[in-house]
């Protein structure tokens, strides 16, 4: 027979995970409301939840969560049958788990609990780089529109200085004010500059402002926008390759806190999801998530101008369909 709590347990996984529908959930809710030892269930259920976000992720051997459930079913079968002897021979002894076996079976529980872990975290990753993807979706139907009312240019920095990266005192144009003017000018909401899995915080728009306020309150890196008009979309050399031409994707890994690292130019893959790789936005405004960082124009990479590997902040683009992608507001305070 099916033991009733091993039943709830199941329930009350899917409905902590969102996997119930909406009749169960308001079954469940109703349930939680008049039954006090449910309710106790949910809460151990929560808290080995948070305890298991904080577990060090591990690769299971395979099929340890059958053998381990298989086991569980064993040692309850066991405990019945050896229940039911003691009602007829009261003389009977029930043997005990040794020290070993119980270390043992904590273990293999401790394990079970590790690889839940680790498929929850997965989910919530998968879900963080879903909607980091319609943030970019968000902003590509803005440059669009941006584009439609300002002759097919996307948004740039209105200046003509040439260094994007602060040097020895030298001056330089933060590459994020041209992402900005969206904000300012309406086409889009300042959150949806920022990607879901590394937050931000929020900020109020107000008069005279040029750019973020501050790095953390923008998640991407945008194509290189340095001078008076931005990438024009109606060159036909990009629109023979737009839906290979990369404009905006996760932050840059190459100019973190305002500097160049030299040592991250081998494999330039974005921080913003664990190093998994990068959502990526294309010039006909699709987006795709992206493991390695050369999916631009005939594999450009994306973070690099083409052919350069060691950069002083006054690099640009190789040629029009060259991507390359800068760090937003490289002038935060403290660098």
């Amino acid at each position: 027979m099916t033991d009733p709590r091993e039943n709830d347990e199941v329930l009350l996984i899917d409905f902590l995970l969102g996997r119930c529908d909406g009749g169960q959930q308001e079954r469940i809710r109703r349930r939680l409301a008049d039954e006090p030892e449910l309710r106790r269930l949910r809460d151990d259920l929560r808290n080995t939840f948070a305890a298991m976000g904080q577990a060090v992720e591990v690769e299971p051997p395979p099929r340890l969560v059958e053998s381990t459930m298989a086991r569980v079913r064993s040692a309850r079968q066991t405990d019945a049958l050896l229940a039911r002897e003691q009602l007829n021979r009261r003389s009977v002894i029930r043997p005990t788990f040794s020290l070993r076996e119980l270390s043992a079976i904590a273990g293999v529980l401790l394990l079970v609990f590790s690889i839940f872990g680790v498929s929850y975290r997965d989910a919530q990753r998968r879900e963080d780089r879903r909607n980091c993807a319609n943030r970019l979706a968000e902003l590509g139907a803005a440059l669009r529109n941006y584009a439609n009312t300002n002759g097919g240019y996307l948004p740039a920095t209105g200046v003509q200085e040439a260094r994007w990266l602060p040097a020895s005192g030298q001056p330089a144009v933060s590459n994020s004010t041209g992402l900005f003017r969206l904000v300012k000018l309406g086409y889009v909401s300042a959150p949806s500059c920022q990607c879901p899995a590394v937050g931000g915080g929020s900020f109020v728009v107000q008069a005279g402002m040029v750019d973020f306020p501050a790095s953390r309150f923008i998640g991407f890196s945008y194509h290189y926008s340095l001078g008076t008009k931005g990438l024009w979309t109606e060159d036909p050399r990009l629109m023979k390759v737009a839906e290979h031409m990369a404009i905006l994707a996760d932050s840059t890994p190459l100019f973190a806190g305002g500097q160049f690292h030299p040592d991250r130019v081998r494999a330039p893959v974005s921080e913003n999801h664990h190093g998994e790789g990068q959502n990526v936005l294309y010039l006909d405004t699709h987006v795709e998530f992206r493991q390695r960082p050369s999916v631009g124009v005939q594999g450009d990479n994306i973070y690099l101008a083409q052919g350069i590997y060691s950069y002083d902040g006054d690099e640009a683009p190789t040629g029009p369909t060259d991507t390359f992608l800068l760090p937003a507001f490289p002038n935060d305070a403290g660098y």
